[in-house]
């Protein structure tokens, strides 16, 4: 209360003046009200009130962000700004997508001939699999035979080592190949779900 009208007294003054177009009224650290007709050095962290000289409330002047308020509001901007740019993206994939696609069937078809190609590459690659692990197994057989025998000549070694080789790589090959059929068969479930989605909104509208 005391306070109340310590401030009344104050801005009192500053009206019956009438020579001063603003006032500025704050709390210091203490709590003491401080009354300026200009921004008042001791309130330069804290909130302040600005009064126009008939005494009524021209604005409130918040205090400044802390470091700490300062990280999170930029945190927050930075996760809107993604968010935005993120539908923004979206937009531009349906749009893409709807301009690709008049129906579900030229996706299932579109599915057939990207998968037909990666599937004959896998047909391909078993093929030479099959090849690669029947040489390599006549050479591990040859090689011990030849170390029953004695020592095994560098030759047959080398080739044996060569044959074992090509059967790592054709597998390799073919692991990569059947990862690469799933994940075509994923993008695809993928497409065909958004494409769904795109065209229930559309027709919702």
């Amino acid at each position: 209360m005391k306070g109340a009208v310590k401030t009344l007294f104050f801005l009192s003054i500053f009206i019956a003046s009438g020579a001063h177009a603003k006032i500025f009224m704050c709390k210091d650290a203490s709590g003491r009200t401080l009354t300026s007709d200009r921004p008042i050095p001791e309130c330069a962290d804290r909130a302040v009130r600005e009064y126009g000289n008939n005494g009524i409330v021209k604005r409130d002047i918040a205090a400044p962000l802390t470091a700490e308020q300062k990280r999170e509001k930029q945190l927050q901007e930075d996760r809107k700004k993604a968010e935005r740019a993120a539908v923004e993206e979206q937009k531009k994939s349906d749009r893409a997508l709807a301009a690709r696609y008049r129906s579900e069937k030229d996706i299932v078809l579109a599915r057939k001939r990207e998968t037909g190609i990666v599937n004959e590459q896998i047909a391909r690659q078993k093929k030479s699999l099959v090849v690669a692990d029947k040489d390599w197994k006549d050479a591990q057989a040859a090689v011990e035979a030849q170390r029953k025998r004695g020592v095994v000549s560098a030759g047959l070694q080398y080739k044996h080592d060569r044959a074992e080789q090509s059967v790592r790589d054709l597998r390799g090959n073919l692991q990569e190949s059947e990862i690469e059929l799933a994940q075509v068969h994923a993008k695809y479930d993928l497409t065909l779900q958004r494409f769904r989605e795109i065209t229930k909104t559309a027709s919702a509208q």
